[in-house]
């Protein structure tokens, strides 16, 4: 049984750690109810497709992650809400510390759900991700020299400098992130 365990903790996706922090943070909630939640907080910084958020939840329920019960409705149909179990707030935790090179989307993901970790947690985490910016910007500006600014070059430009400006900007945010988290 712990093979399967560490497996299910290490293979989460993003849509499925996403549904997971969801329930830790609001409780028992249907898949209508998630998907409003995506809309009005969490799409800023990751949306799955509909479809994805409603398939992910019986393979979350299979994997014991989560528990679904059905509701009954009234004079609507009956729902089916889920919560997040104790092995699944396990599976969340070790997703929130694991520090994923290059994952930006992931990145940005346990920021927003940052009150379900520690404050050193988030710091590893924009360390990677200010690691990343740096390589990226280091790319940018060994390119800069190359382009002509004539041609297909004057086009690629215009590209080059807007991903120099973004990379310069998410190093002082991240810096600012740092600076507000540091005890």
């Amino acid at each position: 049984m712990p093979v399967a365990k560490a497996t299910a903790i290490s293979t989460l996706t993003t849509t499925e750690a996403a549904v997971l922090a969801l329930l830790a943070i609001e409780g028992e909630r249907s898949g209508y109810d998630l998907s409003k939640l995506v809309a009005k907080a969490i799409g800023l910084v990751w949306s799955p497709a509909r479809s994805g958020l409603y398939a992910v939840l019986p393979r979350l329920e299979r994997a014991r992650l989560v528990r679904g019960r059905v509701a009954a409705g009234g004079k609507r149909p009956d729902r089916r809400l889920y919560r997040i179990t104790p092995r699944g707030k396990e599976a969340l935790g070790a997703w929130l510390e694991a520090v994923e090179p290059g994952a930006t989307e992931s990145f940005y993901l346990k920021l927003f759900v940052g009150g379900l970790t520690s404050s050193e947690v988030l710091l590893e985490h924009l360390a990677q991700f200010r690691a990343d910016t740096e390589a990226r910007l280091a790319v940018y500006r060994e390119i800069e020299p190359t382009n002509t600014n004539r041609g297909h070059d004057w086009y690629h430009r215009h590209l080059l400098l807007l991903g120099i400006a973004r990379a310069e900007l998410d190093l002082r945010w991240a810096d600012d992130v740092a600076h507000a988290l540091e005890p």
